[in-house]
């Protein structure tokens, strides 16, 4: 009976079906600072393809980048009930928040939408696709292959802070991509992601 269920499975078993190759890389961001007289902080985050992948694949296919970290602040010890630190670990945007406790806005550009945002108050994990541009048959020559996204930090509940308090936003981000192997059968790969990061800070929005 068990060799005949077994049987039985090979034969629906499909010969055809392609493995994957997933990229992967990350990258740590610089720790942001955050203030009532420095409420937002504004980074372009630059993803570049420095080659194909195994057999020639493409490595920009169903990109996603997921930004994630902790926060860190002196909330008021007044209003808290006790000294920095002091308030209950509250969830990004939930009932369970702390209203003692101030609020970091976390999104992929500053116009993104509220529901497309993170507000968190110890800890976020957002993710977006990434869309590649230029030449990616070719990432080595002719024009560059490359994605960018615009990342906000935004400080939403500065009355909370001790005078002169601040927030702190320790963050990294990671990048994956996925693609069918040429040649069916087999297992998933993950492979390190032939791309470069670059993070740079550009400054205050108006």
């Amino acid at each position: 009976m068990v060799m005949a269920s077994a049987a039985a499975l090979l034969a629906t078993s499909d010969p055809e079906k392609h493995s994957l190759y997933r990229f992967q890389t990350s990258s740590d961001g610089p720790r942001a600072t955050l203030s009532a007289r420095l409420p937002q902080v504004h980074y372009r985050v630059r993803v570049r393809v420095l080659a194909l992948g195994p057999e020639g694949i493409d490595t920009t296919s169903s990109a996603l980048a997921t930004v994630h970290g902790a926060i860190t602040s002196n909330a008021s010890e007044a209003s808290s009930g006790g000294g920095p630190g002091s308030a209950s670990a509250g969830l990004d945007s939930g009932s369970d928040a702390d209203s003692t406790r101030p609020t970091v806005r976390v999104s992929f550009g500053s116009s993104t939408p509220a529901s497309d945002a993170v507000f968190a108050q110890t800890s976020f994990q957002l993710s977006r696709s990434l869309v590649f541009a230029g030449d990616c048959a070719r990432p080595a020559g002719g024009s560059p292959c490359q994605a960018e996204v615009e990342l906000d930090f935004d400080l939403q509940r500065a009355g909370t802070l001790v005078e002169s308090g601040s927030v702190d936003v320790d963050w990294s981000i990671d990048f994956e991509s996925r693609a069918f192997k040429p040649q069916a059968g087999g297992s998933d790969e993950k492979l390190a992601a032939p791309w470069t990061v670059e993070l740079v800070e550009i400054g205050d929005q108006p």
